[in-house]
C-alpha cells in the first residue's frame, strides 16, 4: 500500500541520517489494519540483509538510499511485558520498565546500566534516553501495544512506575529520537 511504501521510505531515510526525515511515526489503524505488519516490514528493512538482497520492489522503492550496517533494533510489545514483575535477563539483571527494556535491547547490561537507577525507581530517564541513542545508534525502536501496557499501571503500585510516567517517557523518547540522527 502507499502507507507502507511511505513508512519504508521514511525509515530508510531516517536511519541513513537524513535529518529531514520524520523521526517519530505513530501508526493508527483500526484493529487488524496492519500496524504490526508495518512494524515488521520496518524491522526487516533495518536488519542485516543488504538492500540488494531484498525484493526488487523494495530495491526500486529505496533506490539511492543507503541504510547503514549495524542498525540496532528494539521491539517492545506491551502485552508481552509484566508491569508487576518485569523481566529477569540471562545474567540476572532485573528489568522493570519499558525504558529498561529499551536500554537492554539497545546494548545489553552496559546500556541498561546507563538508566538503571530510573528503571529501579520507575521514573522516566529523561535525557538519559538521548545519551543512550547517541551511544547505541543508529537505532529503530518499535513499540506495539503500549496502551495495553500502560492501562495496567492505573492506580497500582508496581515496579514499572505509574500511568503518568508513561507520558513523561513517551515525550522524552520522542524528543531523543528527533535529536539523534539515524534514530527512529
Amino acid at each position: 500500500t502507499e502507507g507502507l511504501k511511505t513508512l519504508l521510505t521514511m525509515t530508510a531515510r531516517r536511519l541513513s541520517g537524513d535529518p529531514n526525515a520524520q523521526a517519530v511515526i505513530n501508526l493508527q489503524t483500526t484493529f487488524g489494519g496492519g500496524k504490526t505488519h508495518s512494524m515488521l516490514a520496518a524491522w526487516h528493512l533495518a536488519g542485516p540483509t543488504p538492500l540488494k538482497d531484498l525484493t526488487q520492489d523494495v530495491q526500486e522503492l529505496l533506490a539511492g538510499t543507503e541504510i547503514p550496517d549495524g542498525v540496532r533494533r528494539v521491539a517492545i510489545v506491551g502485552t508481552s511485558l509484566s508491569p508487576a514483575s518485569g523481566s529477569k535477563k540471562d545474567d540476572g539483571t532485573q528489568v522493570n520498565t519499558i525504558w529498561g527494556e529499551l536500554a537492554w535491547q539497545l546494548g545489553g547490561r552496559e546500556a541498561y546500566d546507563m538508566i538503571a537507577a530510573d528503571d529501579a525507581a520507575g521514573t522516566s530517564p529523561g535525557d538519559g534516553i538521548r545519551r543512550l541513542l547517541e551511544r547505541y545508534g543508529p537505532a529503530l525502536i518499535l513499540i506495539d501495544e503500549w496502551v495495553a501496557y500502560a492501562r495496567q499501571l492505573v492506580d497500582r503500585d508496581v515496579p514499572a512506575g505509574d500511568f503518568e510516567t508513561q507520558f513523561s517517557f513517551a515525550q522524552a523518547l520522542a524528543e531523543a529520537v528527533a535529536a539523534v540522527d539515524g534514530c527512529m
